[in-house]
């Protein structure tokens, strides 16, 4: 809706105006010099308006720039305030957000600093409009709270009806969820004045969504009608259109298809209206510059007359001759207007061309995105592979009581290693978003502790190099148990705890973890990273989320400068907000709030180093399928050092020949390898019908998954490189859920 853009600032500016000139007294005293300012600013503000009400925005910048720099010389801060809220509106009709920002963020400080909550509230109304246009909803209706409790203050009925009537609009027309906006459609016909014939329209269209969305009918015609009446009165066409819209889907519903199929016709013929339009006004400005010129040589025939009365045949012929140039002026201009007619005809033909090449230019960028997106995956897969071996042996060697002296070039090798494996899923992640992939999401339960525990342990290198303490505090209240995806959730505390203890040295890092609202099926909980190190200017705040945006930093960390965009996207993704508090000197707080999904389900791996503990899976006999040489020697390793039996197989093939021969407890299966693959390998022993576990081993993530790997019947997945105590533990949960059922 159009209305919803209507400033309220630009509302009471104008009211304003009408209100001093109506006051005539003032006219017939003698003026001060400011009141002569003030006269002055008034007769080019006027001209503004009127420019604004006609859509000539470009007029209407340069003449609000001419007195807006009277305004601050004099200190007008009222005058002031009006002045950029027409800037802003009007920037932001030409699609400037940048601009329209700007002024709308300066008012914002100016109400601040004069105590002026009626500009705040504009300015906040002004804000909320701009992120909407800009398709920031979320934003929109944040900065129409935030004027609320303002506008209830000072008692502001307007105001207050303008917020509820725009948050209600974004419930309705962008997230369809008419219940949210409900409250605040009641809430926006409390305030509404009973004259203000646009905001009844609008008012009364959303009231009649509701009922129609209810069902109620009856109630939606009759609202839909009276929202019809009253976009007809203040010549709204946005409103009108959607009220026949309502009107005649509820009349279908209701089966009098033949009053629908009238209202049609009267909804068609709106469309042909307002294409009408744009030729009239055309039309309009040529017969007031006709009337204009007319005036002018009848004031001059007037003069000649009175001059020369004598002369009047050689008057009447002067008449004659302009009457002739009038008419030839009319011709011409008639003449004009077929030519404005053909040209538009012709660009018309040109845009249809330029569509055309525009649509085949796309297809090919998309097809260069999509073997992009092909090259970084083959890629990201070949780089796990190795990857897994180095973390794995990394592991391995580590745990080895004889190479004790070599403990810390064992961590730093891991290290590095980890710190490739998150750039690479970075890499990943960002090509995705850039490329407007979707991402998919996953809705897994994971024990919350333990998955925190293991960020910690994956950062333990970085806080000693650091010289930190990395302290996690999480809310007892909390689940143990919640769903959500893990995968993207890593990665987002990952990259702002890894940025936290770059950036801070001999210091403290904290991970709080609070709750914020609990229910039958979801819990809400707010992630706050903290350190005290130097902190970030206020300046470079934005900076940082930019890609490779990275600030001018002494220490030994430097980054690739994609993380912090990673987390952003991500949480927008995830429908959540990254935000900064930081202070120089004092530290840096990164913060933000996400929804999980609760579950009553007792878990076969809860505890299960308590429950069942390694002890279950001593003597197991597992067999490991992988044409890897290192990662078989890794898995082995990995295996053994549990005691448990292990034998193995480099192909599909051999890995079905050899279960053939034995049974095994669990098969660990690669799904990419020579001869036949994991997948077929998979189906083969299902066809075998032998009581087997199958775990996919694989370095393919679940995004890369295709639908051969979804359908194929493995009892679960493993991904490298994987935590080895995770990895344990969804051996140990596989066995145990198979005892259970047997």
């Amino acid at each position: 809706m159009r209305f919803l853009l209507l400033p309220l600032t630009l509302f009471l500016f104008h009211s304003n105006i009408y209100a001093q000139k109506s006051d005539n007294t003032l006219d017939t005293l003698p003026k001060t010099p400011e009141e002569k300012i003030t006269t002055h600013i008034d007769s080019i503000k006027n001209l503004m308006i009127a420019d604004y009400y006609k859509e000539d925005y470009g007029s209407v910048i340069i003449k609000a720039n001419d007195i807006l720099k009277i305004a601050e010389l004099n200190k007008l801060n009222h005058e002031i305030s009006g002045i950029r809220s027409f800037l802003a509106n009007s920037y932001l009709n030409l699609n400037d957000s940048l601009k329209s920002l700007e002024y709308a963020r300066k008012n914002i400080q100016l109400a601040k600093k004069l105590n002026d909550n009626t500009s705040l509230v504009g300015s906040l109304i002004d804000i909320g409009n701009i992120y909407y246009t800009f398709g920031e909803p979320n934003k929109a209706i944040n900065s129409y709270k935030k004027a609320i409790p303002l506008a209830k203050k000072s008692s502001n009925d307007l105001a207050l009806f303008f917020l509820n009537h725009n948050i209600a609009q974004i419930y309705f027309e962008h997230y369809n969820d008419h219940e949210k906006g409900k409250p605040y459609l009641d809430t926006a016909e409390l305030h509404v004045p009973k004259d203000f014939k646009i905001g009844l329209a609008g008012l009364n269209l959303f009231k009649a969504h509701y009922a129609y969305k209810t069902k109620d009918y009856d109630l939606a015609i009759n609202l839909y009608q009276q929202a019809i009446f009253l976009a007809k009165e203040t010549n709204n066409l946005d409103v009108l259109k959607k009220a026949y819209n309502g009107y005649i889907e509820c009349l279908a519903l209701k089966g009098n298809y033949k009053k629908a199929y009238d209202i049609g016709k009267i909804k068609d013929s709106l469309s042909l209206e307002q294409s009408k339009e744009e030729i009239k006004k055309s039309a309009d400005n040529l017969t007031i510059s006709l009337k204009n010129a007319k005036i002018k040589e009848e004031l001059k025939n007037e003069e000649l007359r009175n001059k020369i009365i004598l002369e009047r045949a050689e008057s009447q012929k002067n008449i004659l001759i302009i009457s002739i140039l009038v008419s030839l002026l009319l011709l011409g201009l008639l003449f004009y207007l077929l030519k404005v007619i053909k040209n538009r005809r012709r660009l018309n033909t040109e845009l249809k061309i330029k569509n055309q090449e525009y649509l085949e230019a796309k297809l090919e960028s998309e097809k260069l995105a999509e073997a992009k997106s092909r090259f970084l995956s083959t890629m990201s897969h070949e780089l796990r592979t190795p990857l897994y071996g180095i973390i794995g042996l990394s592991t391995v060697l580590n745990n080895d009581s004889n190479l004790k002296s070599h403990k810390t070039e064992l961590q730093s090798l891991k290290f590095s290693a980890d710190y490739l494996l998150n750039l690479v899923n970075d890499v990943l992640t960002l090509n995705k978003m850039d490329s407007h992939e979707k991402i998919k999401f996953e809705s897994k339960t994971f024990h919350l502790k333990d998955f925190l525990n293991n960020i910690k342990e994956s950062l333990e290198y970085l806080t000693r190099q650091t010289n930190n303490e990395l302290i996690i505090t999480l809310n007892p209240k909390i689940p143990n148990w919640v769903k959500g995806d893990q995968t993207k959730m890593s990665q987002v505390l990952i990259n702002l705890l890894g940025n936290a203890l770059k950036f801070t040295h001999n210091g403290k890092v904290e991970l709080i973890v609070s709750l914020l609202e609990l229910n039958e099926n979801e819990l809400k909980l707010k992630f706050e990273v903290k350190d005290n190190g130097l902190g970030i200017p206020l300046d470079d705040q934005q900076k940082i989320f930019e890609e490779f945006g990275q600030l001018k930093h002494q220490g030994d960390f430097q980054g690739s400068g994609l993380g912090l965009t990673i987390v952003q996207k991500l949480l927008l993704d995830m429908k959540s907000n990254i935000q900064l508090e930081s202070a120089i000197g004092e530290g840096s707080n990164f913060f933000f709030e996400i929804t999980f999904g609760t579950t009553k389900k007792k878990h076969a791996n809860e505890d299960i180093q308590d429950k069942v503990s390694i002890d279950m899976l001593r003597g197991k006999k597992i067999l490991v399928v992988d044409d890897n040489r290192i990662n078989l020697m890794v898995t082995k390793k990995t295996l053994e050092s549990h005691d448990i039996l292990v034998e193995i197989a480099t192909n599909g093939q051999e890995g079905i020949d050899k279960i053939m021969l034995t049974d095994y407890d669990l098969v660990l299966m690669d799904v990419h390898m020579p001869i036949m693959d994991g997948i077929e390998a998979t189906k083969k022993i299902r066809e075998l019908q032998k009581p087997v576990i199958v775990i996919a081993l694989t370095a393919v993530t679940q995004d890369e998954q295709d639908d051969r790997f979804k359908t194929a019947q493995f009892n679960d997945s493993i991904v490298k490189p994987y935590k080895v105590n995770e990895f344990i533990k969804t051996l140990a949960s596989n066995l145990v859920s198979v005892h259970k059922h047997d």
